[in-house]
């Protein structure tokens, strides 16, 4: 092979070599700046569990004594849409649903015996799915409708929706505002009357004594590990390219 080719080719080896290498520090440094950057976590699970002591419906597939337990995971930075029900914003009065800019409902769990719910898309909660919350001097509490008939399997051979009540029932708060519940302190002792239903066509199936009640932030990565994640197979990528311009 002629020297001049042998030359150039050792020239752009050096090129692709200090190319590669000055990539990766750039690669590193926005990971870096990433990781001091944290998502805003703004998802709240509100879990619950009990026993099945009522059953109106006739059908046998969850008989009264069954434990059940449900959780549903909401959106705290969902606007309160409680202006299109009372026409202005009502400081006593919070309503949450899927249908302003930001999805309140993310995902919803609820499991009786063998009967099971999945619903893990906002886009999948019906018509009527919300949280309601009532913030008086007299009464705080929250009120839970799910109403997405085709992910609730029948019972009694007919289309099923959920409801579930927490009523606190005293001049003395348990909460600071109608805004969605993030206060981890609330627990069973929290409500006076509690509600947790299935409810099939004009009956139900349900219990009101809690065994747990829970409210707790949602874990989310943060943008830095998220970042990291991304870069690996980059900076992979750039290690064989080393080797590669190497040789």
């Amino acid at each position: 092979m002629p020297f001049g080719k042998r030359s150039k080719s050792k020239r752009s080896s050096r090129s692709s070599l200090t190319s590669v290498s000055l990539s990766i520090p750039v690669l590193v440094c926005a990971a870096l700046v990433l990781a001091t950057t944290s998502v805003h976590a703004s998802l709240y699970s509100l879990s619950a569990s009990g026993t099945i002591e009522a059953n109106t419906s006739g059908d046998v597939t969850i008989p009264v004594g069954t434990p059940w337990a449900f959780e549903v995971v909401y959106d705290t930075a969902a606007p309160d849409l409680d202006f299109a029900s009372t026409g202005s914003a009502d400081p006593t009065f919070g309503l949450f649903a899927n249908t302003g800019g930001i999805p309140a409902l993310h995902s919803f769990h609820y499991r009786a015996g063998p009967y099971e719910v999945a619903i893990d898309d906002p886009a999948d909660f019906g018509t009527g799915s919300d949280i309601v919350i009532t913030f008086t001097s007299h009464a705080n509490a929250i009120d839970i409708n799910i109403n997405s008939s085709g992910f609730f399997p029948p019972l009694a051979g007919g289309a099923v929706s959920f409801h579930a009540d927490f009523n606190h029932l005293s001049s003395s708060p348990i909460f600071a505002s109608d805004a969605l519940p993030t206060d981890s302190a609330l627990g069973p002792g929290s409500f006076d009357l509690s509600t947790v239903s299935l409810l099939p066509p004009s009956t139900e199936v349900s219990g009101r004594s809690l065994t747990t009640f829970t409210v707790r932030a949602v874990p989310e990565p943060s943008i830095g590990s998220l970042a990291l994640v991304g870069i690996f197979p980059l900076l992979v990528a750039i290690r064989r390219g080393l080797r590669l311009a190497t040789h």
